[in-house]
């Protein structure tokens, strides 16, 4: 775990109104744990119904990137062919994800600190992970769905398990690791997101 030095506080960086809206909607995750027999909560647009509230408490890393943004931009014109385009069912284009959230206008030009959605491959189609994450630098703050060291669900990875810090309306006080380490040399891409 690193220590923060001063002025580089997780909650110092990027825009607060973003920040608020997606400690906001975390709460509804606490308890998910990772896997593929997912299960959606019900305010989620664009879900096929069989995904919704299904008893499994499961969500992987994808469907969590969809579900938790479609909270926090809830006028975007999400649906269910934006589900399945976010979700690369076609296998048409390995950023889904990414190439989504650009048609729906909920990410912004440029480059620096703020919230981001990264989309990641170890190889074309294989071993693939979409997650977001706060930048500062070369430093991130990841919020994913994985299986990641002992823990299973929504984490802020290396860190700890959503609604493990002392409130859901506030930021970790560490970094999860800097972007190098984070991708650990797989090819990716990711977009800065509007707030």
């Amino acid at each position: 775990m690193k220590v923060c030095p001063v002025g580089l506080h997780p909650a110092e960086v990027g825009s607060t109104r973003l920040r608020a809206r997606i400690l906001q909607a975390l709460p509804v995750w606490w308890g998910y744990k990772y896997g593929h027999k997912v299960d959606y909560p019900p305010h989620i647009p664009g879900i096929p119904s069989t995904l919704i509230r299904t008893g499994t408490r499961e969500i992987d890393c994808s469907t969590f990137t969809y579900g938790l943004l479609a909270t926090v931009y809830p006028k975007a014109d999400w649906g269910f062919e934006r589900y399945k385009k976010w979700q690369m069912w076609g296998r048409d284009d390995l950023y889904g994800p990414l190439t989504t959230a650009d048609e729906l206008g909920i990410t912004t030009q440029g480059r620096g600190n703020g919230w981001y959605l990264y989309q990641k491959w170890e190889k074309p189609w294989e071993g693939g992970h979409s997650f977001l994450a706060l930048k500062r630098g070369d430093l991130l703050l990841v919020l994913e769905a994985t299986t990641l060291s002992s823990m299973s669900g929504v984490i802020w990875r290396n860190i700890c398990k959503v609604g493990e810090v002392d409130s859901f309306d506030i930021l970790p006080s560490e970094w999860s690791g800097t972007e190098e380490q984070i991708l650990d040399g797989a090819e990716f891409r990711c977009v800065r997101l509007r707030g």
